[in-house]
Formats: C-alpha cells, sequence, structure tokens
C-alpha cells in the first residue's frame, strides 16, 4: 500500500481576536480574515513545510482559512481547492443563517494559487448539531471524499472543531489533538493504519497560550 500524508492545519490568528473593534466596522462580520500575527503564523507554516513534499491544498470557504491557505501556498507554490467539507462547525448560535462565502474566482484574485474550477466534495447544511453527531459525521465524509483524490502528501486547512473531526476520522484511538490558531498535526499512512506524528507548535515564531473557539 503507497505510503500517504495528512497535515493538519488549523488557521491562524484572527483579526477579530486580537482587535476587539473589528466587528463595529466590518462589512462581513462572521468572516474575518487573519491579524498580522496570523499571517506571520501562516508564513512560518509555510517555511516549515516546504521540505515535506506537500502537492496541494485543502482549506475551508471562511476567509481566515484562505488567507491561511493562501500564503502557505505562495511559500510552497501548490494549487489551493477550497472545499466547503472542511468548514467550521455551523452552529445555530454562531450564524443566524447559513454563512456566505466569498466566490473562488473572487479568493483568486486575492490569492493566485486557488483553483476557481474546484467543484467541492461536500456541502454542510446549516444548522449543524455538534451534540448530535452531525460535525463527525461531516468530517467523516469529507475525510473519505478527500482520500479518493489523487495526492500522496496534502496539506487540510480547517477550524478547530473540522481539525479535530478529521483527526478522529482518521486515527479513532489518537487522543484529541490540541487545537491551537496554526496549530499543526502530521499524520502518515503506514501499513493501513494512520500514524500520528509532528504535532503542535513549535514550527512557529508566534503562539498563544490558550485556546480559542469560532
Amino acid at each position: 500500500m503507497m505510503e500517504r500524508t495528512i497535515w493538519l492545519l488549523r488557521h491562524g490568528m484572527r483579526q477579530d481576536f486580537e482587535q476587539a473593534d473589528w466587528f463595529d466596522t466590518a462589512v462581513r462580520p462572521h468572516d474575518p480574515p487573519l491579524s498580522a500575527n496570523g499571517r506571520q503564523q501562516a508564513r512560518d507554516t509555510g517555511w516549515f513545510l516546504k521540505a515535506h513534499g506537500i502537492e496541494r491544498i485543502y482549506c475551508s470557504p471562511f476567509l481566515r482559512t484562505v488567507d491561511t491557505a493562501g500564503i502557505i501556498a505562495a511559500e510552497l507554490d501548490v494549487p489551493v481547492f477550497v472545499e466547503h467539507g472542511l468548514c467550521e462547525v455551523l452552529k445555530e448560535g454562531w450564524f443566524s443563517g447559513p454563512p456566505d462565502y466569498l466566490a473562488s474566482r473572487t479568493l483568486q484574485r486575492r490569492y493566485a494559487h486557488i483553483d476557481p474550477r474546484y467543484e467541492p466534495l461536500i456541502m454542510p447544511c446549516y444548522p449543524e448539531d455538534e451534540d448530535a453527531g452531525e460535525l463527525d459525521e461531516r468530517c467523516r465524509c469529507v475525510t473519505e471524499s478527500l482520500l479518493g483524490e489523487t495526492w500522496q502528501t496534502t496539506l487540510l486547512v480547517g477550524h478547530g472543531a473540522s481539525v479535530g473531526g478529521i483527526a478522529k476520522a482518521l486515527a479513532p484511538g489518537v487522543e484529541p489533538l490540541q487545537v491551537a490558531m496554526c496549530g499543526l498535526h502530521q499524520f502518515v499512512l503506514r501499513d493501513g493504519a494512520w500514524q500520528l506524528g509532528y504535532s503542535g507548535t513549535g514550527h512557529l515564531s508566534i503562539t498563544e497560550t490558550i485556546e480559542r473557539f469560532h
């Protein structure tokens, strides 16, 4: 069986987490971009991954994940595919309705490595009940679908919830990941089983001391 590698990455630090009044003037308050520190975290991650043979990047459609993926892709010169199955958990308490996302062609004007022809494999339904297992099922489905794609080493950029859910789908026996901002986790398929390799924030020059969600 061919050895394959998946790197899982939570997006970098968000603008609204570091600028308390950002919502006051935001045009799209449900979809914050990266902060300056988050962009540096993404650059750090890109530099770290240069030696690891990433062939393509899949990312959630939210701007903070697209920013993270786009910055890394520029370092690695690889394509980015916007995959809705990697999105944030769509809790009713977090979103008043189905979130609107910027179109891939609009995002490509921001990051040239985004492929606007890519069709998402999974389209999550709003709202999602995380406690009822809907997030776990979505992560299982997107993991299975992505494993059917043609790549040997890939990077998936998501959120705390989707990164944790995909890790659980790959290796159910692994302890829950610490999903810090731009925390990176390597899973390698050997002898039919996914094994956790690198896991943490040691590649970053900027880290947080607490875990924050949404």
